[in-house]
C-alpha cells in the first residue's frame, strides 16, 4: 500500500547500475499481472546494451518533443516553428538524463488469437489493458525497491525507427515502455499545474448509477 501511495513518474535519473536480481524479481512479478483466459499476450524486452541504451534513450527523447508540440498550448504570439523548438528544447530539459538510466523495459503486445477472427478488435483491447496491468505492476514493485519508473508513449512519434532499433516484427506492439533507474530523488507531491487539475478522488466515484458521485453537488 506504501509503494502505491509513494510512486511518482520519475523524469531525473543516475547512471547508478541496477542490481540484476533486482530486474529478475521486477520482471517476475509484472508477469504476475492478470491475463484474460490466460494469454499471456505478452512479453517484455529489457535493454540493457550501452549504445542500445543511448540510441532509445535519444529516440524518446525526440518522441517527447513531438509529444509536448501537440499537448502542450504554445505561448501567445508564438509560431508553430517557435513552438516547437520550445518543444525540443523543453524535451532536452526534462528528459536529459534519459541517456543515464541503466535499464530500459519495453512493455510488448504479442498477439496470442485466442478470440475468433471476428473479435480481434475486442481481443487487441483485452490485451493492451493486460500489458497496462504488467506494467503497474512493475511499477509499484519498482517503488517498493527504491526505484523509479514512468509510464512512457514517445515512441509512438519514433514509431519506425524505433521498431527498427528492436527488431520488432510487423504483429508486436509496444503500448508501453520505462526507463528504470535510480532516481535523483523521487517527486514529491504534484507540480502545481498539475495538482491544479487534479479531479478530487469523491467527484469521480459514483454510486450504483452514473452522476451519483460521493462529494455530491
Amino acid at each position: 500500500l506504501d509503494a502505491i501511495r509513494r510512486r511518482r513518474s520519475v523524469r531525473r535519473y543516475t547512471d547508478r547500475p541496477v542490481d540484476d536480481a533486482d530486474v529478475d524479481e521486477l520482471l517476475r512479478l509484472a508477469l504476475l499481472a492478470p491475463t484474460g483466459g490466460m494469454a499471456q499476450a505478452w512479453s517484455i524486452l529489457v535493454v540493457r546494451e550501452p549504445e542500445r541504451r543511448a540510441a532509445l534513450a535519444e529516440l524518446i527523447i525526440r518522441g517527447g518533443a513531438e509529444y509536448f508540440r501537440l499537448v502542450r498550448p504554445a505561448a501567445a504570439g508564438t509560431s508553430p516553428e517557435e513552438h516547437a523548438e520550445w518543444a525540443r528544447g523543453y524535451a532536452r530539459q526534462a528528459l536529459g538524463t534519459y541517456p543515464d538510466v541503466p535499464v530500459w523495459i519495453l512493455g510488448l503486445l504479442v498477439p496470442r488469437k485466442v478470440f475468433p477472427p471476428e473479435a480481434r478488435a475486442l481481443e487487441r483491447d483485452a490485451d493492451v489493458l493486460s500489458v497496462g496491468f504488467m506494467i503497474e505492476n512493475l511499477m509499484v514493485a519498482a517503488r517498493a525497491k527504491g526505484l523509479g519508473t514512468v509510464p512512457t508513449v514517445f515512441q509512438w512519434f519514433v514509431e519506425d525507427e524505433f521498431r527498427a532499433l528492436f527488431g520488432l516484427p510487423p504483429e508486436v506492439e509496444v503500448p508501453l515502455l520505462t526507463p528504470l533507474g535510480h532516481p535523483e530523488e523521487f517527486p514529491r507531491g504534484l507540480p502545481p499545474a498539475l495538482a491544479a487539475i487534479r479531479r478530487p478522488w469523491r467527484t469521480l466515484v459514483h454510486g450504483d448509477a452514473w452522476g451519483n458521485v460521493r462529494a455530491g453537488a
